[in-house]
């Protein structure tokens, strides 16, 4: 796996952290990223400093900041295997009595046109460049099942379920594996920052509990890898059982 490339983007906390963790773990090559700009050493120092990481500044809202990473990761690494599109945001007061329209072009920006241009761009880095190439998604539950609390965050998820259908259609020739993970109720920083108790347990889901940011990690890093060899344009459900109740 030392010769794997793997980029996951919004990894400096919650399940996009947790997934490069398991990946540089399993030896790849990983590329960190957030929107902020942070300094290398600082991100490094959370994943111990592992010299198969990296940090890219990578605000997925804006199209020319995913192109200029197309371009750095081509430069640095002549190829890219993997992606996790996982960046998103969650904001408040998102509901249908609350919402505003500046509020509604945000999410929409990041979450729907955002993830539209991190797998188109840098899935055609992929197809062009890696020889076992595999995409990974994060939507969540809220897309399947709708929300009114959260009603353009729930539509922009459902779109990210479209966009990997839709996408793994497109990169069929050469192939690369496009699957979404639907996270349910997961104890991380952005799911406290939109409202729920990250201590609290949930009667919600067949397993009463919250998820951890390691557990959908580790459904990530199955649909990337050859154990799922067979497996495209798929959603699977990382919930509790949730969407079930």
């Amino acid at each position: 796996m030392k010769n794997k490339i793997a980029l996951v983007t919004g990894s400096t906390s919650g399940i996009g952290k947790a997934t490069a963790q398991l990946l540089l773990d399993k030896g790849f090559t990983v590329i960190i990223s957030s929107e902020k700009e942070l300094s290398e050493d600082s991100v490094l120092k959370d994943f111990n400093n592992r010299e198969n990481a990296k940090y890219l500044k990578i605000d997925i809202s804006k199209k020319d900041d995913v192109t200029s990473a197309r371009d750095t990761i081509l430069k640095t690494y002549g190829k890219l295997d993997y992606l996790v599109a996982n960046a998103g945001i969650l904001p408040k007061n998102g509901g249908i009595d609350t919402i505003t329209e500046e509020l509604m072009d945000k999410i929409i920006n990041t979450n729907l046109k955002g993830t539209f241009w991190t797998v188109k761009i840098l899935g055609k880095l992929i197809q062009d460049t890696s020889n076992d190439g595999s995409i990974v998604c994060t939507t969540s539950v809220d897309g399947i099942i709708g929300e009114p609390y959260g009603v353009i965050y729930s539509a922009t998820k459902a779109g990210i379920i479209s966009f990997t259908k839709s996408f793994a259609r497109y990169f069929k020739k050469p192939l690369v594996r496009v699957n979404a993970v639907a996270p349910g109720i997961i104890d991380t920083p952005l799911t406290a920052s939109g409202g729920e108790n990250p201590s609290a347990t949930t009667d919600l889901s067949i397993i009463q509990r919250m998820g951890t940011a390691q557990e959908i990690a580790n459904s990530i890093t199955f649909l990337l890898s050859s154990e799922s060899s067979f497996t495209t344009g798929q959603i699977i459900a990382v919930d509790g059982g949730f969407t079930l109740k």
